[in-house]
Order: C-alpha cells, then structure tokens, then sequence
C-alpha cells in the first residue's frame, strides 16, 4: 500500500500512542507540523481503507487500528514516522 507523505505522518503519529489513548486533530496537527485540513484529509483516506479508528464523541480522537500499527511496524519507511519516547 503506498502512502502520501502526510498520511505516513499521521499514521506514525497515531502508531507512536498507546492503544487506547486517541489524538485529536489539533494535537495530529502539533505532532505532525501538517494543516488541519491536510490531517483531516489523510486521516479519512485511512479510515476508508481500515487504518484509523476515529470515536463518536466530540472532539473525535483518532487512534490506529491494528491493521494500521502493524503495517507501521512491518515497512521500515514507515517506522521513520513513529515518534520517538523521550527518556525521563
């Protein structure tokens, strides 16, 4: 599957999160230096193919789904995206 480098971002930046924790837009936007807009776009791209999960409650938080972390951690490009867990 190819990815834009927007959504590649996205995907990593929810990839990076604990499963159960969900991102909002804003916070996708903070992590990603990306548009709202170009966030939005990616991350309803990838819901349509099965990569992201977004809740019903408002403000939606978007997580990966499982078919999303493991293709983030199956494609070593992909990986580059996944922020790094800062040390305490």
């Amino acid at each position: 599957m190819a990815f834009t480098e927007s959504e590649a971002k996205v995907l990593g930046a929810l990839a990076g999160s604990t499963r159960m924790e969900g991102l909002t837009v804003r916070q996708l936007c903070e992590r990603t230096a990306l548009s709202a807009g170009t966030v939005r776009t990616a991350l309803h791209q990838m819901t349509y193919n099965g990569l992201t999960l977004g809740t019903r409650q408002s403000p939606v938080l978007w997580r990966a789904s499982d078919r999303g972390r493991s293709i983030v951690t199956s494609h070593p490009a992909l990986r580059e995206f996944v922020p790094s867990k800062a040390s305490p």
